[in-house]
């Protein structure tokens, strides 16, 4: 039907609490001179969602006639005939657009490039089909770290695929499968607010949820605001939108309302329609003090335009970190199975044939794992649970490689000994008891007095054991103990300077003198803080030509502190640079995050003249794999380096 005479407007706002989001109540103000007037296209529109463009222009999709533009002066332009549903654009350069809609007719989500020149032009760049599902909803993130744009897909099973199809850095297009998580039981919309990396989903009969778009992230959901017995939330929740002052913009069919949602106060604000109505979506663009709003509504079959009161609200940005964004340039194979089980890496250098060396990782569900340097498993020692990892190649070491390796072993908490035969195989050699009761971290140190290893407990106690013999009979020695207040994990010694510097993850980086005789009293260099992000977990001494850097995985905020290693009696360390590793694109390489275990090697490696950095990577992506081991030229850390 069409609209005999405009539509009134009733407005309300809301304040509520992340509680009170589920239990909503609304004070009705009088009645708005604002009114809604049908807009675009009357007949045999059938849309779903429409989205703003720049210069006052509108974007509609429509199931019978395709997706059509408005624009300033009201003239129709029909860009893509088809039967097109949902709609996501992002904006990636003045008068140029990607825009994602749903090809119903083909069940795929479509990516197209829209450019305004002498006259606006829609072509297509790729497609997404999920597997055997029709896709319910789409919408397009532009995630402002890795200057990617990826298109989240809703499908009927229930799961989301998250597929990058623009880089924005290079201007180029891409259809790279970067993660599947579960969604809801049927999506009705989707949006997502770049700043905060924040996906909103909504399930028509509950409410509305949200999940950290951000790939390398869990995908725990949230819920925003629920119907009843939840919340007091009106059925039925249809299409989603956002503004870039980060506003989430949604509509309750069966009471006519507008919603928005600010995500950094948690307040909601409401505006009711009176009339025969029953929207299901909205489009919102502010204009100084009032907002533009076009609605998609269907009891009447067609979109409707308005103004509400509503202004943009100003960005708090907060305090962080200068970060350097560096990339992987190779990555090894990933684990056996999902779930949290790689851990800590390490690398043995070949010294008669650098191409030879090896990677070892542990696999905390099955033992130790040995890759090239390209990353292609080589060996799966399946020795038990494996937690750290660390190498030394000395010449008072009795073997064919003059190298031990150790782990520290959870399933007979053990020192796992290990060492490289002639034919540069891994060999497994001892386990070797300790009196721990819930052995966790380790590293290792050599100096003129011998081979040792450094083992920590959940409780903070570390002990240091003395290794000798050959690959026939190994042995180890307790000969020192000393203590951390609470859980340790990573450490590192430096065989030059007989120093070891040791985290406790909650608390900070210790230190302490790596020789038997050092005695049991430890130093604290450095607390947590706004660059040094809890937990405190991996860490590794580099040693450049003219200085020396202790390399820490910052847990907390998914990236590593570099800090220059002050000589004195006691060290101190001085902060030399932040860095996080982000998506290299041209090789499909995914960024890194939640790093447990990192090592580090200043030996000239084919490809990396100045060594590397390899780093344990909490959630494998591009595509979705389980857990690896990520390499980077140390070429690119130095950039960090200020």
């Amino acid at each position: 039907m069409n609209f005999k005479k405009p539509l009134n407007l009733v407005a309300s706002a809301v304040i509520l609490s992340t509680l009170a989001a589920c239990s909503q109540t609304t004070a009705t103000e009088a009645p708005s001179k604002n009114q809604l007037t049908a807009f675009g296209t009357t007949e045999n529109m059938q849309g779903s969602q429409a989205a703003a463009l720049a210069d006052d222009a509108w974007l509609l999709s429509s199931q019978s006639q395709g997706l059509q533009l408005i624009d300033a002066t009201g003239k129709q332009h029909a860009l893509q005939k088809g039967n097109f549903e949902a709609l996501s654009v992002k904006a990636i350069s003045k008068n140029s657009y990607l825009v994602a809609s749903i090809d119903n007719e083909a069940d795929q989500a479509v990516i197209f490039s829209l450019q305004k020149a002498a006259k606006w032009q829609l072509t297509e760049i790729s497609r997404i089909s999920p597997p055997k599902a029709k896709p319910e909803a789409v919408c397009l993130f532009a995630n402002p770290t890795t200057q990617a744009v990826s298109a989240f897909v809703a499908d009927a099973r229930g799961l989301i695929r998250e597929t990058l199809v623009f880089d924005m850095a290079n201007k180029s297009a891409l259809n790279l499968e970067l993660r599947e998580f579960a969604g809801v039981s049927e999506t009705s919309g989707c949006a997502v607010d770049d700043n905060s990396k924040t996906l909103y989903l909504s399930e028509g009969e509950l409410g509305i949820w949200q999940i950290n778009a951000d790939a390398e992230s869990r995908a725990d959901k949230k819920p925003v605001a629920l119907m009843s017995p939840f919340g007091s939330l009106a059925p039925e929740v249809g299409g989603l939108s956002t503004t870039d002052d980060g506003s989430l913009w949604f509509t309750t069919s069966e009471d006519n309302q507008l919603h928005r949602y600010e995500k950094s106060t948690k307040r909601f604000s409401s505006w009711q329609f009176a009339g025969e109505l029953a929207i299901e979506s909205a489009a919102v663009r502010f204009n100084n003090n009032q907002a533009d709003i076009v609605l998609y509504d269907d009891e009447s079959g067609h979109y409707v335009k308005g103004q509400i009161d509503g202004q943009a609200k100003q960005h708090n940005s907060a305090k962080t970190a200068a970060v350097t964004y560096i990339n992987a340039q190779a990555q090894t194979d990933a684990v056996r199975a999902f779930g949290d089980a790689a851990d800590d890496p390490a690398i043995w250098v070949n010294s008669k044939n650098a191409a030879k060396s090896l990677i070892l990782g542990t696999d905390k569900r099955r033992g130790l794992m040995v890759y090239d340097l390209a990353g292609k498993e080589l060996q799966a020692l399946e020795t038990g649970r494996l937690n750290n990892v660390d190498v030394r190649q000395h010449a008072s070491i009795n073997n064919a490689s003059n190298t031990w390796i150790t782990a520290s072993n959870r399933t007979h908490n053990s020192i796992s000994v290990y060492s490289v035969d002639t034919h540069n195989q891994v060999q497994h050699l001892a386990e070797l008891p300790t009196t721990l009761k819930e052995i966790y971290g380790m590293c290792m140190y050599s100096s003129n007095t011998g081979n040792y290893v450094f083992m920590n407990d959940k409780s903070g106690l570390f002990q240091q054991y003395k290794l000798t013999g050959n690959n026939e009979s190994v042995s180890a020695q307790l000969v020192r103990e000393f203590s951390v207040p609470s859980q340790p994990e990573g450490c590192s010694a430096d065989d030059k300077t007989a120093q070891l510097f040791l985290g406790e993850e909650d608390e900070g980086i210790w230190f302490i003198g790596a020789e038997p005789t050092a005695g049991n009293k430890l130093v604290m260099l450095q607390t947590v803080n706004d660059m040094l992000v809890d937990d405190v977990e991996g860490m590794e001494i580099y040693h450049a030509k003219d200085a020396r850097y202790l390399v820490v995985s910052s847990q907390g905020d998914y990236s590593y502190v570099l800090y220059k290693i002050i000589d004195g009696n006691t060290p101190s360390l001085e902060f030399a640079g932040k860095f996080a590793i982000s998506n290299n694109l041209e090789l499909a390489i995914d960024g890194v995050s939640e790093t447990d275990g990192l090592t580090v090697t200043p030996a000239a490696l084919p490809g990396y003249p100045e060594g590397v950095l390899i780093v344990q990577d909490g959630y494998n992506r591009m595509p979705q794999a389980p857990q690896n081991f990520k390499i980077i030229d140390w070429r690119e850390v130095k950039n960090a380096i200020q």
